[in-house]
């Protein structure tokens, strides 16, 4: 086995999981909270080969910039997910207004939040800027006047949902992305329970390696690059960033890019 391949096979940078209340970047090891098969040898090489691909194209999108580098990562993953047999990738439950799962606390890296606001900015019109921007602010204060426990277990609605879709559906998260269930059911039993994080949803296996070998990827190339990689609450850093624009300039200077008490502890994950 290559040093890269081993390094990629051991990572414990951790992608998104099916567990109610919180989308983290997660160990290869499968959580509580998620229906799925045990991953055969099969499965593993898939997330291997597919985190492999990503290191590997996001290094090259790094040359030209970060958000450069995340695209490539989306196009690994998009791709990989087409080399599935049909029936590894679907059919799924996930609809357009079905918004049970944009209610958790999602998990990213700061270039896609800076991503993300950049798409928002230039799509948005002013109403729905100030909108979003509003939604961002009180979303933010009301998690962090929530006790700790109840962080991952009280349903708040992502601020960039909108009449139950999110604006910004193409330049979403990679945890996000990830996020898929086989029952509409199963998420709105968790969604009417948000206290029960034992509470999860069937995926499709091979589906979730990819997603997991893809951000793995991603996370590697971008640490290797020296730009902060960390995962940071998605409202919490999108209030900074609208707040503090020397935000994306630490990022960019290779420095830590958010610098507010994290609204996630790294012991809740």
């Amino acid at each position: 086995m290559s040093r890269t391949r081993q390094k990629l096979a051991e990572t414990t940078v951790r992608t998104s999981t099916a567990n109610r209340g919180l989308l983290y970047c997660p160990r290869p090891a499968i959580r509580r909270g998620i229906s799925m098969s045990h991953a055969p040898p099969s499965y593993q090489a898939i997330r291997i080969r597919v985190a492999e691909a990503s290191v590997d194209q996001t290094r090259k999108g790094l040359r030209t910039g970060p958000e450069r580098g995340l695209r490539q990562a989306q196009r690994v993953i998009e791709s990989e997910i087409q080399r599935l047999p049909r029936d590894e990738r679907g059919p799924l439950a996930c609809r357009a207004g079905c918004d049970f799962c944009c209610h958790l606390r999602v998990m990213v890296t700061p270039v896609e939040v800076f991503a993300l606001l950049e798409y928002l900015r230039q799509t948005l019109d002013p109403a729905a800027w100030a909108d979003f921007t509003e939604a961002v602010t009180s979303t933010d204060r009301t998690l962090r006047e929530l006790p700790a426990d109840k962080v991952l277990t009280t349903n708040l609605p992502c601020p960039v949902l909108a009449a139950g879709q999110c604006r910004g559906y193409p330049a979403r998260p990679l945890n996000c992305r990830s996020y898929h269930s086989l029952s509409r059911q199963a998420c709105e039993e968790s969604f009417r329970q948000p206290d029960n994080l034992d509470l999860g949803h069937p995926q499709l296996t091979a589906l979730a390696k990819v997603h997991e070998g893809g951000q793995s990827g991603f996370v590697a190339a971008l640490r290797e690059a020296g730009f902060d990689a960390r995962q940071y609450e998605l409202v919490s850093a999108l209030a900074e960033a609208l707040d503090d624009p020397e935000a994306s300039t630490r990022f960019s200077n290779r420095e830590q890019a958010f610098l507010r008490p994290p609204v996630v502890e790294p012991g809740q994950v």
